[in-house]
């Protein structure tokens, strides 16, 4: 019956139009952003989700700092949308929250946020009524610089260790749910690329949550991580997430480290 349903849909829109074209800024498209890149791909299916959510766009309010390549993403999509500083978004947030208590706040995050300005602003214990929809797409160049030593003593590191009060001890935030987790959100997940479907019902349980919900998607940037690890074409890196990930849903966030070499474990871990 769903595919059905689809295919009538399809048939009755306008010729050479995408179903969420209505949400799509089309004179910027083709995007900026390296064909296989797991971006648009995340893009796709948020506005899918609020596609199949009803949800309406005007209700929506998506902050987002324009740095790196998923800040970007708002350039692309007709929802209103504010540019914020990476250190003011849970205060923007609040303030959004405060005057428009209907609305369904969205945050675009990637490493280039927060190897820029620090994590302090997210990764803090603040009420858990603060109704709030995270995306960071991990694009896993923190990870590939810091071993490579290129930026060993970022202000991403450094911000980590204020959950511990330990600012003299650096840290490396390579398991980002766990920190989430621990700074009260209500919702934790982590998919890939290749996960969209599963992503989309993370997103459906995210936008009915009453306080922080916070999705990782993992899609290693192909220009810097992807080209050094050797993965290939898009294929191929489809074939990597489906190889390496492990659903592993219910897992306790600690054990959630990105660089674990044998498996990639994704799910639903937080849903409370």
């Amino acid at each position: 019956m769903t595919i059905v349903s689809q295919n009538f849909f399809l048939m009755t829109m306008p010729e050479n139009q995408h179903p969420v074209d209505s949400l799509l800024n089309r004179d910027m498209i083709p995007s900026m952003w390296c064909s296989g890149c797991g971006i648009g791909i995340v893009l796709n299916t948020f506005l899918q989700a609020i596609g199949k959510l009803e949800i309406d766009p005007k209700s929506i309010r998506i902050l987002t700092s324009r740095l790196g390549c998923t800040g970007r993403m708002a350039e692309y999509i007709r929802v209103k949308n504010l540019s914020v500083q990476t250190d003011e978004i849970i205060s923007a947030a609040e303030k959004i929250r405060k005057e428009k208590p209907d609305r369904t706040i969205v945050v675009f995050l990637n490493d280039t946020d927060f190897m820029a300005s620090g994590a302090d602003p997210l990764f803090k214990k603040y009420p858990r009524d603060l109704k709030l929809t995270v995306l960071y797409v991990n694009s896993f160049l923190y990870n590939l610089f810091v071993a490579h030593k290129l930026m060993f003593n970022t202000p991403f590191s450094r911000s980590i260790d204020s959950l511990k009060n330990t600012p003299t001890q650096l840290s490396h935030p390579f398991n980002l749910p766990d920190a989430a987790a621990k700074s009260g959100a209500v919702f934790v997940a982590r998919w890939t690329p290749l996960h969209v479907r599963r992503l989309y019902f993370s997103l459906k349980k995210a936008f009915h949550k009453n306080g922080l919900s916070f999705i990782e998607i993992i899609s290693p940037c192909l220009m810097y991580f992807a080209s050094d690890r050797g993965l290939g074409k898009t294929l191929d890196r489809m074939k990597y997430f489906l190889k390496r990930s492990v659903i592993k849903n219910g897992e306790p966030t600690e054990n959630l480290d990105t660089r674990n070499d044998n498996e990639l474990i994704i799910g639903n871990f937080l849903d409370l």
